[in-house]
C-alpha cells in the first residue's frame, strides 16, 4: 500500500511540474503558426513557377509568330506547325498538353483574341483554328497550355480550368510580311 501511495505521489508531482513549465510557450505558439507559414511559402512558390512557365511560353509563342510573320511557315500543317512549337518549348512543358491555333483576320476589329471554350472536365469544346493568313493579311496566333496546380488548403488554389489545371495562354497579333 505505501508503494501505491508513493507511486501516485509521484505520479502528482509529475504531474505538477509538468503544467507548471513555461519553457514550452515558443513551441506552442510555432505550432499554430507554422502551417499557415507553409501555406503562404507554398502559394508563393507556386505561384513564382507559374508565372515563370508563364513567361516562357510567351517567348515560344514571340518565335513561332515570327516563322508565319516571314513566311517560313507557309508548307507547315497544323501538326507539323505544332511539333515546330513543342520543339522549342523548355523541357517542362510536355508537347502533349501545347493547344496551337493560327486563323487570319480581315481587318483590326475582327481580330478575335479571347479565349476558347472549355468543358466541365478541362478539354476544348472545339477544335482550334489552323489556317494560314496570307502574306498581308493579320495572323492571330494563340498557343495554349494546360499546367497542373496543386490546390492547397483555405482556398490557395490557382486552377482555372475544370480538371485543376491552370491555363497559360499567349496570343500574338501581327501582320504577315508581303512576299518580296
Amino acid at each position: 500500500m505505501r508503494s501505491l501511495r508513493r507511486l501516485l505521489n509521484a505520479g502528482r508531482r509529475a504531474v505538477a511540474a509538468f503544467a507548471a513549465r513555461q519553457d514550452g510557450g515558443p513551441a506552442a505558439e510555432f505550432a499554430l503558426v507554422a502551417p499557415i507559414f507553409i501555406l503562404v511559402i507554398f502559394a508563393t512558390v507556386q505561384c513564382v513557377i507559374i508565372y515563370f512557365c508563364n513567361a516562357s511560353l510567351e517567348t515560344v509563342t514571340e518565335e513561332a509568330a515570327r516563322q508565319v510573320l516571314t513566311n517560313q511557315s507557309t508548307s507547315l500543317t497544323a501538326a507539323q506547325f505544332q511539333t515546330a512549337v513543342c520543339n522549342n518549348l523548355p523541357t517542362f512543358f510536355t508537347c502533349s498538353g501545347v493547344k496551337v491555333g493560327l486563323q487570319p483576320a480581315s481587318s483590326n476589329c475582327s481580330i478575335n483574341t479571347g479565349a476558347p471554350t472549355f468543358n466541365a472536365d478541362g478539354t476544348l469544346a472545339a477544335s482550334l483554328p489552323y489556317q494560314q493568313p496570307s502574306p498581308g493579311q493579320i495572323g492571330v496566333l494563340q498557343v495554349m497550355y494546360q499546367w497542373p496546380v496543386i490546390g492547397l488548403p483555405l482556398g490557395f488554389n490557382f486552377a482555372n480550368l475544370g480538371n485543376g489545371t491552370y491555363l497559360m495562354m499567349s496570343t500574338q497579333v501581327f501582320r504577315v510580311e508581303l512576299a518580296q
